[in-house]
């Protein structure tokens, strides 16, 4: 269908708040969309609740997240965009809120021009949070794909609407637990930059005090988790960007790798090393005795200062 806008949710034991977010679908000024729900192994009562939205309303579309996919919010939106039909990908989450010209706002901004992305706000609707203003540093920054990869700018995964085409050419990272939106937003970046951006917010996003993203970023194995993201970024990205850049993130895996003092599942050591070395010459065999140093203390500043150096 000509304009549809396939809206992705994943969802995993939200049946007391995802009412609201489809609500809030249904209100859309812009009609012409499909949702697909995508279950991630709900043990509440989502099945029951989502049978009652797709009886009422056949543009909903209940599944739940196929074995072929892994667990988690990346293998979801993965089968999501398999099954979409859209020409436009809206990517959404199941406790957050649409304005009700969501839509209309995001499917008006990608076609007043050649775009393949475009990019509103987000706020928080139940929480007094400044910080999330800094992800959007659009009028300094181009939409580029070095200033995306280094984060000099940043938008969040409810913000974008994406051809189609696009979108299902990128894969959401099944193999990593943080970070998943900027490893994907940073291969989009990577394969156009043909992005746009409106400084009007249109997404409502819910605060939660004890969220998995709190949790995975204050917990043990937080310099775990963002070493694996830091080398995916680096492995998927490296071949578009120059030569600093390249080094740039290769050395923010490696400062990673020293939080966490040894290297994770997740990264290939052979590989790591090779490239530690291969982009850092005689540089690189200070990194490897900084790094057995640094498991035993976190002393020896001016080795580590030489260490990081590039």
């Amino acid at each position: 269908m000509s304009n549809l806008l396939s809206i992705i949710i994943p969802t995993y034991n939200r049946v007391d708040l995802i009412s609201e977010t489809l609500d809030s679908i249904v209100e859309q000024t812009y009609q012409n969309w499909e949702c697909i729900v995508i279950d991630d192994g709900s043990s509440d009562n989502t099945e029951e609740l989502l049978a009652e939205y797709v009886k009422k309303d056949n543009r909903f579309i209940y599944v739940k997240r196929n074995e072929n996919y892994k667990p988690g919010g990346n293998g979801a939106r993965n089968y999501g965009l398999d099954l979409a039909q859209g020409n436009y990908i809206v990517f959404f989450d199941s406790d957050d809120l649409m304005t009700e010209d969501h839509l209309q706002v995001k499917y008006d901004l990608i076609t007043s021009g050649a775009y393949d992305f475009g990019i509103t706000r987000t706020k928080y609707f139940n929480y007094t949070n400044k910080f999330i203003d800094r992800y959007y540093n659009f009028t300094t920054k181009d939409i580029t794909r070095d200033n995306y990869v280094l984060q000099k700018l940043n938008w969040l995964t409810l913000d974008v609407i994406i051809k189609s085409s696009v979108a299902k050419s990128i894969r959401f990272n099944e193999n990593i637990k943080i970070g998943q939106e900027y490893n994907y937003f940073s291969k989009l970046v990577c394969l156009t930059a043909k992005g746009v951006f409106l400084d009007k917010t249109v997404s409502l996003r819910r605060y939660h005090e004890n969220s998995k993203r709190t949790t995975l970023a204050n917990g043990v194995n937080y310099a775990k988790n963002q070493s694996v993201t830091n080398w995916h970024i680096f492995m998927d990205t490296k071949d578009f960007l120059n030569l600093e850049n390249q080094k740039f993130l290769l050395n923010k895996t490696y400062y990673t790798i020293l939080s966490n003092k040894s290297i994770p599942k997740g990264i290939d050591k052979i590989r790591f090393w090779s490239c530690i070395f291969s982009y850092f010459r005689f540089n690189a065999f200070t990194r490897l005795f900084y790094f057995f140093i640094n498991k035993f203390t976190n002393r020896m500043y001016f080795l580590k200062r030489m260490a990081l150096k590039y």
